[in-house]
């Protein structure tokens, strides 16, 4: 699956560039055609660094805020479907850190199918949404030129989404596979062995694969 049609789909953003380290409240430049950016430069990392950098928040907030949306629980995803299959064309682009441990080892074009399953989500509750705006409310009024030129024409992730991974492969492959597996000391979380294919499944380990991004010129708390 491609990233505009994932973005069609599921009006999601898939994040290529995966990692644990992605949060709420994390900028991002989306450019609208390619993958999206979280190292702009001048972009500040997260919205609470730009109200940070314009003295409307302590380092104490700062760590707050940012504690306060890492520690969002996951929730079931509200989706149609309970799975997201992507194309097996676009898994070398897509850059997941348990895909990128094999990937060099393992052929990706041998997997048959790869999905994300079990879906779940973060997302921003209504007064943290209302505390962003308030904050936005006084840099505009105040700080107007640090607002336009660092983050008024930047996204804001507001929702997170996780699941589970699973590969399917021709069994031809599968003793390659898990030789790759053990060099990259990668463990399956389940196995299920069909007629002419096997099944693997991969905890997420809080690694978002798609998220929910929100202009800042047009958030409303």
């Amino acid at each position: 699956m491609e990233i505009r049609k994932f973005r069609s789909e599921y009006k999601l953003e898939l994040i290529p560039a995966s990692h644990a380290g992605i949060f709420l409240g994390d900028l991002v430049w989306d450019p609208i055609l390619g993958p999206p950016d979280f190292s702009r430069k001048g972009m500040p990392n997260t919205i609470y660094t730009a109200f940070l950098d314009a003295d409307l928040m302590s380092d104490a907030d700062w760590k707050d805020f940012r504690k306060e949306n890492q520690d969002t629980p996951l929730v079931d995803a509200h989706f149609a479907t309970r799975h997201v299959d992507v194309n097996v064309e676009f898994i070398s682009e897509l850059q997941h850190p348990k895909i990128g441990k094999i990937s060099d080892e393992f052929k990706t074009e041998k997997l048959s199918k790869f999905t994300f399953r079990n879906l779940q989500m973060r997302g921003m509750d209504d007064l943290m949404r209302i505390k962003i705006d308030r904050f936005l409310e006084q840099m505009k009024a105040s700080r107007w030129s640090d607002y336009d030129g660092s983050i008024r024409r930047v996204y804001l992730i507001t929702e997170l989404y996780y699941g589970t991974l699973r590969m399917l492969i021709e069994k031809q492959f599968s003793t390659e596979l898990e030789s790759s597996m053990m060099k990259a000391d990668l463990q399956a979380s389940g196995k299920s062995e069909r007629s002419h294919a096997v099944e693997y499944e991969f905890s997420h380990d809080n690694v978002p694969f798609a998220m929910r991004i929100e202009r800042v010129r047009n958030f409303n708390g």
